[in-house]
């Protein structure tokens, strides 16, 4: 969201109920795609179930398509990322409706180091905020920062436009 001239991402805090990431933050609204269902009407299942969001077209910009691998827990784990950046007045009152989210949390964007600084961001979440720096807040980081985010999407992923 954005209030003024800044800007807010929106967090879930995991349950620590979860096997994986326990009390992490994670992306608001995230999950696997099913087979037998379409990308649209999974975000749409996804907003409604972690986030209690009801999408409107209007608030939703297509993102980019990431592939990543990541080695967790000594195995190697690989996926693809749909992205959409989804904007939502500050006010509003999110609710999780799976069990997975136990709280929210709205960040300044200023202030997202902290929590990576201390390793509570489940690490696939980091690519999200990253392309959306890369195509809305270019000028956010010195160009050596843009140009090494952008080397490392390329080296330990394939970024699709």
């Amino acid at each position: 969201s954005k209030k003024k001239s800044d800007f807010f991402f929106h967090f879930a805090l995991r349950s620590k109920k979860l096997r994986d990431f326990p009390n992490h933050f994670d992306n608001i609204f995230a999950g696997g795609q099913p087979t037998g269902i379409s990308i649209n009407k999974n975000l749409k299942k996804e907003a409604s179930e972690e986030a209690g969001l009801m999408i409107l077209k209007k608030n939703l910009k297509v993102g980019s398509v990431i592939n990543y691998s990541h080695n967790f827990n000594n195995q190697i784990h690989s996926g693809v990322i749909f992205i959409y950046d989804y904007q939502v007045h500050k006010n509003i009152e999110f609710k999780n409706n799976d069990g997975e989210v136990k709280g929210f949390e709205s960040i300044e964007v200023e202030k997202v180091y902290k929590i990576l600084e201390e390793r509570l961001l489940k690490p696939n979440c980091i690519i999200p905020i990253a392309d959306f720096f890369l195509r809305n807040m270019r000028d956010f980081f010195p160009n050596s920062g843009i140009l090494r985010l952008e080397e490392l999407f390329k080296k330990n992923g394939q970024l699709i436009k």
